[in-house]
C-alpha cells in the first residue's frame, strides 16, 4: 500500500472508531435517563445529579484524550457541540420517556387548586400550584402555577406508579416524535465525533511527521574540512 493510502486508512479507521464511541456515550446519557426516571423524585434526587454529572464528566474526558483535536488553532466548537448535543438528548430523552409512561399507564383526573406557593427546588423559579381531586379531595402534587389561581378546575394526568409527577392536562399523545429528534441529535453528535477522529488522525500525522523532521535537523552532520577550503 502507498504512503498516502496508509495515511487514508488510518483517518478512516480513526473516524470509524469514533461512531461506537460517540454511541457508547449516548447508550451513558440515555442510561443516566432511565435511572432517573425509576426513582420517585428523578432529577429533585441530588444522589443522581451528582451520579450522573461525574459519569458524564468522566465519559467526555475519556472520549477528549481519544478523539480530542489537538491543533492549536482549534477553537474546540466541535467538542463543544458535542456536549451540547448529550445534554440536550437527555433533556429531550426525560420528556420522551415520561410522555411514553404518561401516554401508556396516565390516568387523567379533574383536580382544584388549593393553595400557590414559590417553588421549592433548587433549580426551579417562579410559583408552583398545589392540586387535590375534587372528588376524593386527596392531595395530588403541584405543577408551574401560570395562570391558575386558587380555587381553579383543571385536568390533569396521574401516574398510578408515582415515578412521575403530576402533569397538566390530559394524557399525552405517543412520544414517537419525540424519540425521532433525540435519534437525530445523536445522529449529529456521532457526525461531530466522526471530524473530529478523522481530524485528531490527520494531526497525528502532522505530529510525526514535525517529529522526523526535528530528528533529521538534529541528526549528525556530515564531516568535512575544518576553515577554509584553499585553492
Amino acid at each position: 500500500m502507498s504512503t498516502t493510502g496508509r495515511k487514508w486508512a488510518v483517518r478512516l479507521s480513526w473516524a470509524a472508531l469514533a461512531v461506537p464511541a460517540s454511541t457508547a456515550l449516548t447508550a451513558i446519557a440515555f442510561g443516566l435517563v432511565h435511572g432517573a426516571s425509576l426513582t420517585p423524585v428523578g432529577w429533585r434526587n441530588t444522589m443522581v445529579l451528582g451520579f450522573g454529572g461525574l459519569v458524564l464528566v468522566g465519559g467526555l474526558g475519556g472520549l477528549a484524550f481519544v478523539l480530542y483535536d489537538l491543533r492549536e488553532e482549534s477553537s474546540g466548537v466541535r467538542e463543544t457541540a458535542v456536549a451540547v448535543c448529550v445534554a440536550v438528548s437527555m433533556f429531550v430523552g426525560w420528556i420522551a420517556l415520561e410522555n411514553q409512561v404518561l401516554h401508556e399507564r396516565g390516568r387523567p383526573v379533574r383536580a382544584v387548586v388549593t393553595a400557590l406557593k414559590p417553588s421549592p427546588g433548587v433549580y426551579d423559579a417562579g410559583t408552583e400550584a398545589l392540586l387535590a381531586d375534587t372528588s376524593h379531595h386527596r392531595p395530588l402534587g403541584a405543577i408551574g402555577a401560570g395562570n391558575l389561581a386558587v380555587g381553579d378546575h383543571l385536568t390533569v394526568t396521574v401516574d398510578p406508579r408515582g415515578r412521575y409527577g403530576v402533569s397538566a392536562g390530559p394524557p399525552p399523545a405517543a412520544a414517537e416524535w419525540l424519540w425521532q429528534l433525540t435519534a437525530l441529535i445523536a445522529a449529529i453528535q456521532a457526525l461531530l465525533m466522526v471530524s473530529i477522529g478523522f481530524s485528531a488522525a490527520r494531526e497525528r500525522e502532522s505530529g510525526l511527521h514535525r517529529g522526523r523532521r526535528a530528528e533529521s535537523a538534529d541528526g549528525p552532520q556530515p564531516h568535512g574540512p575544518v576553515g577554509d577550503v584553499g585553492t
